[in-house]
C-alpha cells in the first residue's frame, strides 16, 4: 500500500509535496519575496545592479519586458530608479503564475509610473514572438527552462531586440571543476543557515528543485547566447555559482 506523501517545509512557510518537483503555487507566491531573499545572495543588490545599467537601454519609448517577473519587485524598483529622468517608456511583466501577477499588480500601485507598468498571465514557452524592444530582463528563469525551450526564448530574444538592446539576465552556473563545485554548493548551503532556514528545509528544497533545473557551465551560457546572434556578452556580476550577463545586440 503507497504511503501518504507528506507536505515538507522548504523556509519562509512554504511547503512541497514530499517526492515531487518545486512549483510556484498560490502559497509560494504568497511567500516567495521573503524566500527569495533568504534563498538568493545579494539578491537586494542584484536589484540594484540590473536598475543602474538599464538606464543605458531605456529610452523614449522604450519597451522593457521582465521574463518570470514573479511578484514584480524589478518593475518596481526600476520604475522607481528611472522616474526622474522623465523617460516615457513601456514595462512588461510575464510570469504564468496568477497569484504572482495579482502581487505584482498590488506591488506597483503606488508606483509614480505604475501606468507604464502592466503585467501578463502567460507561459514563456508559448509566446510565439515579442514586440520591438530595447531592454529583456530575466531572473533565474532560464535555469528552470531545459536546452531546447532555452535556445527557443534566447532566438525570440534576440529577434525582438532592436540594434544596441540588451539581455540583462542572472543565471545560475555549474564549475567546470567538480572539486570547485562542491566547494561553491557548501558554501551555499552556509548562505542558506546563516539566512535561517534550517537543514531539514534546505535539504527538502534541494529535493523538491530534483528535475526541475537545468544547469549549464558559464561558457555553454554565453556560446548559447552567440549561437542566436549575441556578439557581447559578459558578466556584471558573480557569486560562487550565481552570475549575472548582459548580453548586447
Amino acid at each position: 500500500m503507497w504511503k501518504k506523501k507528506k507536505l515538507i517545509s522548504v523556509g519562509s512557510r512554504l511547503t512541497s509535496v514530499e517526492g515531487t518537483s518545486w512549483q510556484f503555487d498560490a502559497r509560494v507566491a504568497q511567500y516567495f519575496d521573503k524566500h527569495v531573499k533568504q534563498s538568493i545572495p545579494h539578491y537586494e543588490s542584484i536589484q540594484k545592479y540590473i536598475c543602474s545599467l538599464s538606464e543605458w537601454f531605456i529610452k523614449k519609448d522604450s519597451i522593457i519586458y521582465d521574463l518570470g517577473c514573479s511578484t514584480g519587485e524589478t518593475a518596481k524598483n526600476i520604475c522607481n530608479f528611472n522616474y526622474d529622468r522623465k523617460v516615457n517608456f513601456k514595462f512588461i511583466g510575464i510570469d504564468t503564475n496568477k497569484q504572482m501577477i495579482k502581487l505584482a499588480k498590488k506591488k506597483i500601485s503606488n508606483c509614480p509610473c505604475k501606468s507604464n507598468i502592466q503585467f501578463r498571465c502567460q507561459n514563456i514557452n508559448t509566446i510565439k514572438s515579442f514586440g520591438e524592444s530595447d531592454l529583456f530582463i530575466s531572473i533565474l528563469l532560464f535555469p528552470f527552462l531545459n536546452l531546447s525551450q532555452r535556445k527557443s526564448l534566447l532566438k525570440k530574444i534576440y529577434k525582438s531586440l532592436n540594434t544596441g538592446g540588451a539581455l540583462i539576465f542572472i543565471d545560475k552556473i555549474n564549475s567546470n571543476n567538480s572539486k570547485l563545485q562542491d566547494m561553491f554548493n557548501q558554501i551555499y548551503f552556509d548562505f542558506k543557515l546563516d539566512n535561517k532556514l534550517s537543514k531539514s528545509q534546505i535539504l527538502n528544497k534541494a529535493k523538491s528543485l530534483r528535475g526541475s533545473m537545468n544547469i549549464f557551465q558559464e561558457d555553454e551560457i554565453k556560446f548559447f547566447c552567440k549561437e542566436v546572434g549575441f556578439k557581447k556578452i559578459d558578466a556584471f556580476f558573480r557569486w560562487f555559482n550565481f552570475i549575472g550577463f548582459v548580453a548586447l545586440k
